[in-house]
């Protein structure tokens, strides 16, 4: 029974790890990137002919389980004397993503001659995804924060989370 526990254990782990490191290594970096040019990285990952496996970047990791279970098992295998750096790197790369929003949208404003400090700022949707009111380790809360912090006045809509 002990294999089959262990066995479980792993695939519950496996598929936000894969994603985590997914994201990290491929689909934000890659969205920076692109942004500039107007491409999407879906749609260019699209066009291989084998292997596609879509991870859709947003404005970062939130829930209950892609923050935390790829740490879980990064921790897992350090006790098993390895060292699992693409947990840790993709980790780093992911954390990164609401500062890289609340720039965008500092740099939005810059653009039209505004500055964040004052600025009435509307977030659309603040659960760590769609159609849920879960909003656990959510990045819009700390994306909302940083925006107050930095001096704008920042409200949210969101029909399934009636308050924060």
């Amino acid at each position: 029974m002990a294999g089959f526990a262990a066995s479980l254990q792993a695939q519950l782990i496996d598929a936000p790890t894969v994603g985590v490191i997914g994201l990290g290594y491929v689909g934000l970096p890659l969205a920076v990137a692109f942004a500039e040019s107007g491409a999407t990285v879906i749609g260019a990952a699209s066009t291989k002919p084998f292997g596609y496996m879509p991870f859709h970047p947003g404005p970062g990791l939130g829930g209950h389980c892609l923050p935390s279970d790829p740490h879980y098992l990064s921790w897992r295998v350090r006790l098993a004397g390895y060292d699992p750096r693409f947990i840790g790197f993709a980790d780093e790369i992911n954390s990164h993503m609401p500062d890289y929003v609340v720039q965008l949208v500092a740099d939005a404003l810059n653009d039209r001659e505004r500055a964040v400090r004052g600025a009435r700022i509307l977030v659309l949707g603040v659960a760590y995804k769609a159609d849920i009111a879960d909003t656990r380790d959510s990045p819009a809360l700390e994306i909302i924060a940083a925006l107050r912090r930095k001096g704008a006045r920042v409200a949210y809509h969101d029909p399934l989370v009636p308050e924060l």
